[in-house]
């Protein structure tokens, strides 16, 4: 296949599928192997003609050492060579998957979309492209299945999801290597592409070719066809279920969320009832991670019990439940503070990582914990979600957890200990907040901060400081996972 045809595929998709209008400013993801060097390459080549403006951005990983450096300078350099602005940064993934409790993978997709978007807001960007091509959307067809997957899954990665777009998805990953060879155009491999650690380069090397071996030849052919039509439908039973779920809903109440009204939901197709609802909890919850299909079919189950009052729980304080004609999705505070405290229950907790990140599984909350030298000007207006120790009296374990009956501390600016129930009745935290509040304490269990709150006056810095202990909390990341780069 000529160098011309892959071409013409990327102008075809990307003009059949509209992923880009003239005017857009365009990031393309690039981590210097062949799929996302060739994407970088084929958009230069059409950028006139197109009308874009575009830029590369690369996250260097650090897990390769040496060869990942140099994947950074490689596609600094590839980007200068086509008169492109580039956007390099490194994170060190492995200390980051330790802090997030995640695996390798996960952790390195969340980091390196939540970079990509921080480029695009920073560059003015109005798209990012990404280099996933056939292969991978048969790989990912094929890992979904094994998993299990509705209709969604099966259907693979679409072309386009809001500002993502994927120009690369109709060519083969043999047809990109060729347009690269024919055109000389260098790129980098990725050793760990070769292993067979991940799940992906297991189908990859081992049950794709024997499934074309030994069963079908065409497979790849056939899966991607099917994924076309999968989309299509997802597509169209998506657009119904929108329409249907704008009827039924209702203002929603005073716990906000959303609320949908009974009557008539029972005459729906189930495959419309489970997308209301699926529609009904993202907008109560924000997102639909940890929300299984048995959560799906509990919540459709409870249009047609009649039971007034009936409630039901699922992951992370959501609640749903059923009133006379209507049912609400909310999330349920005091709820979420009980499973906080069941989780946290028996006397477990969680470590900080010092220095380095941690996140706080249920409360959406992630710690920085940094030590530095003693400064004046350092500590002295730290907003709520900042605290200033004296870290040779803290110490490196630092310990979060939840409040518990009896706790005390001496709060900043006071000379005696002071009940926990009582600091909270005198700053008006309301009592179904209180349970969700982080406590950070020493290995020995002595309260060092209320979160957002007060520090204790044990642990302040004075003018006898030499180290200082700064932790910063704020909202953790969340980013929905997708298939491996390329």
């Amino acid at each position: 296949m000529n160098m011309r045809a892959v071409l013409d595929k990327v102008r075809q998709a990307i003009v059949s599928r509209r992923m880009f209008e003239p005017g857009d400013r365009v990031v393309a993801a690039v981590s210097g192997g062949a799929d996302s060097t060739a994407l970088l390459c084929l958009l230069a080549g059409l950028r006139q003609e197109l009308g874009i403006s575009l830029c590369a951005a690369h996250l260097n990983h650090m897990a390769r050492g040496e060869e990942s450096r140099e994947d950074a300078e490689f596609v600094s350099r590839l980007a200068q060579d086509l008169g492109l602005e580039s956007y390099v940064e490194a994170i060190d993934v492995k200390k980051e998957t330790a802090a997030l409790k995640t695996s390798f993978q996960e952790t390195a997709r969340t980091l390196r979309y939540r970079f990509l978007e921080s480029v695009r807001e920073k560059s003015g960007g109005t798209r990012i492209a990404l280099g996933h091509n056939a292969d991978d959307q048969v790989e990912t067809v094929l890992m979904n299945l094994l998993r299990g997957s509705g209709l969604k899954g099966l259907g693979g990665m679409p072309p386009v999801r809001g500002r993502i777009v994927r120009p690369l998805l109709d060519c083969r990953r043999s047809e990109i290597e060729d347009f690269l060879k024919e055109r000389g155009i260098p790129y980098r491999s990725d050793r760990s592409n070769a292993g067979r650690d991940y799940l992906r380069n297991r189908l990859r090397l081992d049950l794709v070719p024997l499934l074309e071996n030994a069963y079908n030849q065409n497979l790849k052919s056939n899966v991607l066809e099917m994924t076309s039509i999968l989309q299509d439908e997802d597509d169209c039973l998506e657009e119904l279920a929108r329409r249907y779920f704008e009827d039924y809903s209702l203002a929603a109440g005073r716990e906000g969320g959303a609320v949908l009204k009974t009557e008539g939901f029972a005459e729906l197709h189930p495959a419309i009832q489970k997308r209301m609802a699926r529609m009904a909890i993202r907008a109560a919850k924000g997102d639909l991670r940890r929300i299984a299909a048995r959560h799906v079919r509990e919540a459709v189950e409870l249009f047609a019990d009649c039971k007034r009052g009936k409630l039901i729980h699922l992951p992370d304080g959501l609640a749903i439940e059923r009133r006379d004609r209507e049912v609400l999705f909310y999330v349920n505070p005091t709820r979420r503070s009980s499973i906080l405290m069941k989780e946290f229950a028996s006397g477990e907790s969680s470590e900080l990582n010092v220095p380095g990140f941690t996140e706080i599984a249920g409360v959406a909350l992630r710690f920085n914990a940094r030590v530095m030298p003693k400064k004046d000007e350092e500590f002295r207006s730290a907003p709520a979600s900042q605290a200033y120790l004296d870290f040779d009296k803290t110490g490196g374990g630092i310990v979060v957890r939840f409040a518990r009956p009896g706790d005390r501390f001496v709060p900043l600016g006071m000379s005696g200990t002071k009940k926990l129930k009582s600091f909270f009745i005198d700053e008006k935290v309301p009592r179904e907040e209180r349970r969700s509040i982080p406590i950070l304490t020493t290995r020995e269990d002595d309260i060092i901060w209320v979160y957002g709150k007060r520090i204790s006056q044990s642990y302040r810095v004075t003018p006898d400081t030499k180290n200082v202990l700064l932790i910063e909390g704020g909202p953790a990341p969340g980013e929905r996972p997708e298939a491996a780069r390329r």
